[in-house]
């Protein structure tokens, strides 16, 4: 099959979830496995799923029925695999349903944070575009026919007003093929990179980065361990996961400390990778053998603050965006109504 890519985190969710409630209910995962690939017809991912459910149907494992469609992500699959080899798929399934879920969250606010600012800029060139072409020489006309003699300042004024609208106009212009392949980036296999790039560009989105990996680290190790990996194996599995370089390398050195017999708690305070409060709270979930219930409420934590950090980050950018139009808006009007007084001056 040709042109296979990974579907969207909130199809892949809806698709976990539909299996993990097909596994709750008793129904044979056969049996189960054809009435969700057949909620799939007459969509772009018919095929794809009629492929899994014919290969599960000749007896391949389920991992491999998902994995030869080629459209899931790796991470998916290995707990897929762990979850079918364990026994505990249904709770795989409905572990991954809740992260894919709060992917497609993250995704969503992200390209809003990008969007609505987007939009913005347009408006305001549209609105500055509109003054210097149209506004702007229709009243320098309108003062030429009514016989009015410009000073050499009011000229001055004009043209100055009339250069920083196209100068405004090209910045405009920059910043919006930037957030449009940005946007775009976001989209494609590349969006980690796009991020990277834009929070080594600005702080907010440095902080908003790093909590997301921050997140996702203490999703995937809830998974893992409630799965039945051991703590050296879930940071292994999450290095593959977390995708941000910066982070990687902390749990990197999480994970060699680990192997030099450091306690858990302590690798995870010298490698940085949670603040001393989450720290405390993980340390009482290793002792009380509730590791993974610690790292899934750290993870809502988390979640919590990357959605604030998000909206703080748009609610900021708008009003600036607002202020900057006003501006540039009342220097081109004055450079307007400074030869309408003067005119109106000089007919007192």
């Amino acid at each position: 099959m040709s042109d296979k890519k990974v579907i969207a985190e909130d199809e892949i969710s809806i698709f976990c979830e539909q299996i993990a409630m097909v596994l709750k209910s008793g129904v044979p995962l056969y049996e189960g496995l054809e009435a969700v690939c057949e909620n799939y017809k007459d969509t772009k991912y018919e095929e794809y799923f009629l492929e899994i459910n014919a290969e599960y149907g000749r007896g391949s494992s389920f991992y491999d029925a998902c994995k030869n469609a080629g459209i899931f992500p790796a991470y998916m699959l290995q707990m897929l695999n762990v979850g079918e080899r364990s026994g505990k798929l249904e709770d795989v399934m409905d572990n991954l349903s809740k992260f894919y879920d709060r992917e497609s969250k993250i995704s969503d606010m992200i390209r809003s944070a990008v969007l609505q600012p987007s939009i913005m800029m347009v408006v305001m060139g549209a609105v500055v575009l509109l003054l210097v072409v149209k506004v702007l020489p229709i009243f320098q006309e309108v003062f030429r026919n009514l016989g009015a003699d410009f000073s050499e300042t009011t000229n001055d004024v004009i043209n100055i007003c009339t250069i920083i609208g196209i100068v405004v106009l090209v910045i405009l212009l920059i910043f919006i093929i930037i957030a449009v392949i940005f946007g775009l980036l976001l989209r494609s296999d590349k969006k980690q990179q796009a991020l990277n790039a834009a929070g080594k560009l600005l702080k907010p989105v440095a902080k908003i980065r790093d909590r997301i990996a921050t997140e996702r680290f203490a999703s995937v190790m809830a998974m893992m361990i409630s799965s039945g990996y051991n703590l050296t194996e879930s940071l292994e599995m999450s290095a593959d996961i977390v995708e941000d370089e910066k982070y990687v390398a902390k749990i990197h050195k999480c994970l060699e400390l680990v192997n030099a017999d450091t306690s858990f708690g302590k690798a995870l305070e010298e490698a940085e990778l949670f603040d001393k409060l989450t720290l405390r709270m993980i340390q009482i979930g290793i002792t009380t053998g509730q590791s993974d219930r610690a790292f899934s409420r750290i993870a809502e934590i988390y979640a919590d603050e990357v959605d604030t950090r998000i909206h703080n980050l748009i609610s900021w950018i708008e009003p600036v965006l607002v202020a900057i139009m006003t501006v540039l808006v009342g220097a081109i009007l004055l450079s307007v109504m400074l030869p309408l007084i003067t005119i109106i001056s000089s007919m007192g």
